[in-house]
């Protein structure tokens, strides 16, 4: 037997096909081969029910619900795609996050260190500044002019002409626009003092320093033109700030780095943002980061909450949204009750609130994760919750008031005929399955 409903169709075209598909609605041919198997099963175990054709609605309550259904199927899946649902993160703290902050970059599931450090010097780079002289015509000959600039390892010349007419501030603007535009990674821009005299300042973009040599870059006069003297007159090779390494205690144990930024027994990304003026040690360590749990139930309680409010919104006499929300919490108050001490709680219509701040305390202060109790009944759930979803999408028909017309002689070897469970849903799965 089957009925067709065209206007049950005409409204699972409209609200559904064109809905955005997730990755659980492609499947592979033995997935779909199950799903038959399934529906044929269900069929050949199930008595012959009475429909009625012209109950629209009725037909309607039961496409929303199996849409529904696999909605909520879709998610869980999308979430363990994710991550695993009980999953923690370690993260990295210290105890003055202004002087020194950190970043765990170990493994979660090797036993994290921790130590203390103390920072007396941090690591800087070069400044150079040159005089600061007045905007007027600039003090030396006419000609072609260049000078040498020694930066990581190369050399780079810069020529430059000046003329009779140039002022101080038309040759400094000449000089930083040659340094920027080289793109060899030192910045010069044009600095004021409180007179409103000009000056050149280059800015190293590294810090720390080398055994061989104090300076990062240095700046001289060319051999390639006979003009000379705007090094001393404009004052580039003047060192205002020294390079310098940063310079720290481990445990007590002295060190030292180029730069501000460095790595500690591979599990740690270290930055140093001040010196410690109060002298006393800072400790690093880690923590547990309950948000990846936190946020990972918190979208399992909401598409599970956002499940039963489609089941409680149907107003159907012949709908039985009782039986479905029944069967739900059921779920959730057998696998989740007893969870209060972790802030997951099923309240008296069985929709799951979590309190996140008591949760997140019970992670933090965990030194080994969730305790297994919790993530074994999240898991518990989860799969329980997917078994159930599956059963709603194979025969959301049974929710609706449906007489027994007879029951089927079970020595039968008759054809099961798959698809008679959902004359009105079932026969529409070939939209996803």
């Amino acid at each position: 037997m089957a009925i067709i409903s065209g206007n049950t169709y005409n409204h699972f075209i409209s609200n559904y096909i064109a809905q955005e598909k997730t990755q659980s609605d492609t499947h592979k041919k033995s997935e779909l081969r199950n799903v038959y198997k399934s529906i044929a099963k269900l069929n050949k175990e199930s008595p012959l029910f009475l429909l009625n054709k012209d109950d629209t609605v009725s037909n309607q309550d039961a496409v929303e619900v199996k849409e529904k259904a696999h909605a909520l199927q879709s998610k869980i899946e999308t979430l363990r795609a994710e991550k695993d649902t009980a999953q923690i993160q370690r993260k990295a703290y210290t105890t003055s996050e202004d002087t020194v902050s950190a970043e765990y970059i170990g493994s979660n599931e090797q036993e994290a260190s921790s130590f203390y450090i103390n920072v007396d010097k941090l690591a800087t780079n070069q400044v150079n500044t040159g005089n600061y002289i007045k905007d007027k015509l600039v003090d030396l000959d006419e000609g072609q002019y260049a000078f040498e600039l020694r930066f990581r390892g190369q050399s780079y010349e810069f020529q430059y002409s000046i003329h009779d007419d140039d002022t101080n501030l038309d040759v400094q603007e000449r000089l930083t626009r040659l340094i920027n535009k080289a793109g060899i990674g030192l910045a010069a821009r044009i600095t004021k003092d409180d007179s409103g005299n000009n000056a050149i300042n280059i800015i190293s973009p590294d810090t720390g320093i080398g055994i061989d040599n104090p300076r990062q870059f240095e700046i001289t006069e060319s051999d390639s033109v006979t003009t000379e003297g705007a090094i001393e007159y404009f004052g580039l090779n003047n060192m205002s700030q020294e390079p310098s390494n940063a310079h720290f205690t481990l445990n007590g144990t002295e060190h030292s780095a180029f730069s501000n930024r460095f790595t500690v027994a591979n599990e740690f990304d270290i930055s140093l943002h001040n010196i410690n003026t109060t002298g006393e040690d800072i400790f690093v360590g880690v923590r547990n980061d309950s948000q990846a749990l936190i946020d990972s139930l918190s979208k399992l309680a909401d598409s599970y909450n956002s499940f039963l409010d489609t089941a409680a919104n149907i107003e159907n006499s012949k709908f039985n949204s009782n039986k479905l929300i029944g069967e739900a919490s059921s779920i959730a108050r057998k696998h989740l009750s007893g969870m209060d001490e972790y802030g997951i709680t099923i309240n008296d219509t069985g929709y799951i609130e979590i309190d996140t701040e008591k949760l997140d305390n019970l992670v933090n202060n965990s030194q080994t994760g969730p305790p297994e109790e919790l993530s074994d009944s999240i898991c518990d759930f989860v799969s329980a919750l997917t078994d159930k979803t599956k059963e709603i999408s194979l025969d959301p028909m049974k929710y609706i008031e449906r007489p027994v017309v007879n029951y089927k002689n079970p020595s039968s070897t008759e054809n099961p005929s798959p698809y008679i469970t959902s004359e009105y849903s079932g026969m529409m799965f070939n939209n996803y399955c």
